[in-house]
């Protein structure tokens, strides 16, 4: 028996592509500072698949910190499962604040990074 194959791009419509949304550039982290390595290697372990704490929606580098955009794994309140979480990059902490939704978070995350770092004057 003989068969014969169809071109498959003779009977099938293309996809059309979706644009992928444009994101802020990628926080920039010098691993050669201890404390900016403590705060990837923190981030990698909560966002790991076998044990995750949550899952980073944004990040943005905000002075010594990076401001996370993230959903809880298991939020302790149902109705919050979202967060602006705050890892600093120069000592062993984080910081957060649950929120309801991500638009939320994303507002606080924005209005944040708007704020500029207040200047001291000289003496």
């Amino acid at each position: 028996m003989c068969f014969r194959t169809r071109s498959a791009t003779a009977s099938r419509p293309r996809p059309q592509h979706r644009q992928a949304p444009t994101l802020p550039p990628p926080a920039m982290l010098d691993l050669s500072k201890p404390g900016e390595r403590q705060a990837h290697d923190f981030l990698l372990h909560a966002t790991n698949p076998k044990d995750r704490m949550w899952t980073i929606l944004d990040v943005r580098r905000h002075g010594d910190v990076l401001l996370c955009v993230v959903k809880w794994a298991h939020p302790k309140q149902k109705t919050k499962p979202y967060a602006l979480a705050e890892v600093s990059l120069t000592e062993a902490a984080v910081r957060w604040r649950d929120y309801s939704n991500t638009d939320a978070a994303r507002l606080e995350i924005e209005r944040r990074c708007t704020v500029t770092m207040p200047q001291h004057p000289s003496a």
